[in-house]
């Protein structure tokens, strides 16, 4: 078997880690000590915190709905200054270090303007870094068309960067590197009895990400469990030595030793959108969904309701806060066409979705009553439900999400230990 350390080494670090020059120089000094026994790493920066916030408001002062290759241009500007520094304090270091911008590595990726998705990597330039005994330091978050248009990976894209960057090399493992030292059982900013879990099946990890967990985006969890390459979430901060959390696929037994519940999301960035007088047919409701999915919009939880004695429908589906904008854009041309012409509509905001994740649920009935009685003692409004296998989301009012989540890991994790 080949030696781990003979094997690639990808490591990627968020905007925090890189958020200042001394920061970015003591993540410099760690990549140039573990260089000595690492032959080939490769590390994948994020913009410094904040600078694509800026970027992208700069972007919007022109033009407000801008999602262009201009756009793309723009927001991807963040991540070339943090590549040239932290090469350039490698070196500073005593290290060999070569930057490269994705365009230069050859990150090719469809044509989606701001969410853009890796179709190829051409692993060559890299191979070639490391033959050098060099340090790949490599723009996370962008790509580059076939036409070499600049394009960016959406929310959590450099995590999905390093996980490509990964798969197409081999890597045994991919680290992220971040501001918190692992995935915890809830947001430990809000349960303060959340705790750090050691290992995480990719399947839920996936579903934590989707819904509400800020650590690690899904996009990059589905292209680590389908290639089945593990992915380390550890501090920038804390010392080499220190494990945080490793998600991989679990094998059978470990599927069930999983808990009941593994951890508890909140997502504080939901609205509702309802939709009444909408013709009950097929037809219709794949209009509207059609229309918004055409949008790039990611619908979550669905009601829908015929109304006795009627030809017509109510509808009721979540998406995110950031999408407000376009969802009423979309339904606004939906009230111009024949079949949609009587349809009315009305938006809630300041919604939160509340959800428990685990394998456990498989093989254990009765969750989502738990769930339930859990949140009606606590006196929370439930608006919309959604389940799965592995998971029981809430909508609720944003004002009782942090009570929810206190009471649902007491009720489902801190009673298992």
């Amino acid at each position: 078997m080949q030696n781990l350390k003979e094997k690639p080494y990808i490591q990627k670090y968020g905007g925090t880690s890189v958020g200042s020059v001394e920061k970015i120089k003591k993540i410099a000094e760690r990549v140039v000590r573990q260089s000595r026994t690492h032959k080939s790493i490769a590390v994948v920066v994020s913009a410094m915190s904040g600078e694509t916030n800026r970027l992208v408001e700069l972007v919007k002062q022109v033009h407000p709905n801008l999602k262009t290759r201009n756009y793309d241009m723009a927001v991807a500007a963040g991540e070339q200054v943090s590549v040239a520094l932290m090469a350039a304090a490698i070196e500073a270091e005593g290290g060999r270090a070569r930057p490269f911008l994705a365009y230069q590595l050859g990150i090719k990726t469809d044509d989606r303007h701001g969410q853009a998705r890796i179709q190829s990597i051409d692993t060559g330039k890299l191979q070639a870094c490391w033959d050098a005994g060099e340090v790949a330091v490599i723009a996370g978050f962008q790509g580059v068309t076939d036409d070499l248009e600049i394009t960016t990976l959406g929310r959590g894209g450099s995590d999905t960067s390093a996980v490509a960057l990964a798969v197409a090399v081999g890597a045994a493992v991919c680290e992220i590197n971040t501001d918190v030292n692992g995935v915890y059982t809830a947001d430990p900013r809000y349960v303060k009895n959340a705790r750090k879990i050691p290992l995480m099946d990719f399947e839920v990890a996936l579903e934590m990400a989707s819904l509400g967990s800020k650590v690690l985006h899904n996009r990059c969890v589905e292209l680590a469990a389908k290639y089945k390459t593990p992915i380390v979430v550890r501090s920038t901060f804390e010392s080499d030595e220190q494990e945080g959390t490793r998600i991989m696929s679990f094998t059978d037994k470990e599927r069930l030793e999983a808990p009941v519940v593994s951890g508890v999301t909140l997502d504080r960035q939901v609205i509702k959108v309802s939709i009444d007088h909408l013709p009950a047919t097929v037809s219709a409701l794949d209009q509207v969904f059609q229309a918004v999915a055409d949008r790039g919009i990611n619908v979550d939880v669905i009601i829908h309701n015929k109304v006795v004695g009627k030809d017509t429908a109510s509808l009721g589906f979540t998406v995110s806060d950031q999408d407000k904008a376009q969802t009423l854009s979309v339904l606004e041309a939906l009230q111009q066409t024949k079949e949609l012409a009587n349809i009315s509509y009305k938006v809630r905001e300041n919604l939160s979705k509340v959800s428990v994740v685990g394998l456990g649920m498989i093989s254990h009935p009765g969750v989502a009553s738990r769930v339930f009685t859990t949140l009606g003692k606590a006196e929370v409004e439930i608006l919309m439900i959604s389940t799965s296998e592995i998971k029981v989301s809430c909508v609720i009012p944003s004002e009782e999400a942090d009570h929810a989540a206190v009471v649902l890991h007491k009720e489902f994790v801190e009673r298992e230990d």
